[in-house]
C-alpha cells in the first residue's frame, strides 16, 4: 500500500515541477519532461505486479491536463514502462545506464509521436527545425536532469522496501 501512495505523490510532485518550473525554463523551444524522467526512474526501481495500472492512470491523467492529444502520452509512457521493465528483467544490471537509455530513447519517442500527431491533424512542420530547435535541446535538458532524478527516487525507493529486499 506504501508504493502506491508513495507513487502517486512523486507523480503529483513531478507534475507540479512540470507544469511549475521546468515548462518555464527552456532552451531553445526544448523543455525537460521531467513526468517521463520521473516514470522512467520510477519504471527500473519498482517491484509491484500491478504497477502498470498506475502508469496507465497517469499517462490518462496527463492526457487529460496538457494540450497533447488524448491518447498520445499514454502510447509514450506505456512504452517507457515496458522498456524498462524489460531492461529490468533482461541483462542490464546498471540502473542508471538504463536510465539514460529510457530517457533518450524515450524522448526520441514522445516527440516523434507527438509530430506523428501532428501529421495527422495536417500541421505542417520543418523536420530539421523541429529536430534543431525542439528535440535536441530537449533530450540535452532531460539528460542533464537524468542523475538526479534518478537518484531521487532511487532512494525513496530504497527506503519504502521492506528490511531484507534489494531494490
Amino acid at each position: 500500500m506504501f508504493f502506491y501512495i508513495s507513487s502517486s505523490i512523486g507523480f503529483i510532485i513531478a507534475i507540479m515541477l512540470q507544469m511549475g518550473v521546468f515548462s518555464r525554463a527552456a532552451l531553445l523551444s526544448g523543455t525537460a519532461d521531467v513526468l517521463l524522467l520521473f516514470l522512467a526512474a520510477w519504471s527500473l526501481h519498482q517491484r509491484q505486479k500491478y504497477s502498470w495500472m498506475l502508469v496507465v492512470l497517469f499517462g490518462l491523467i496527463m492526457s487529460a491536463i496538457s494540450a497533447s492529444p488524448i491518447l498520445l502520452l499514454l502510447i509514450v509512457y506505456l512504452s517507457v514502462f515496458l522498456a524498462a521493465t524489460r531492461l529490468q528483467m533482461s541483462f542490464w544490471q546498471s540502473p542508471l545506464l538504463s536510465m539514460f537509455l529510457l530517457v533518450f530513447f524515450g524522448t526520441f519517442l514522445e516527440h516523434g509521436v507527438f509530430m506523428l500527431g501532428l501529421f495527422v491533424q495536417g500541421i505542417s512542420f520543418s523536420l530539421a527545425e523541429v529536430f534543431t530547435q525542439i528535440l535536441l535541446p530537449s533530450v540535452l535538458l532531460n539528460m542533464l536532469l537524468t542523475i538526479p532524478i534518478h537518484a531521487l527516487v532511487q532512494e525513496v525507493f530504497r527506503n519504502a522496501a521492506p528490511m531484507g529486499t534489494e531494490i
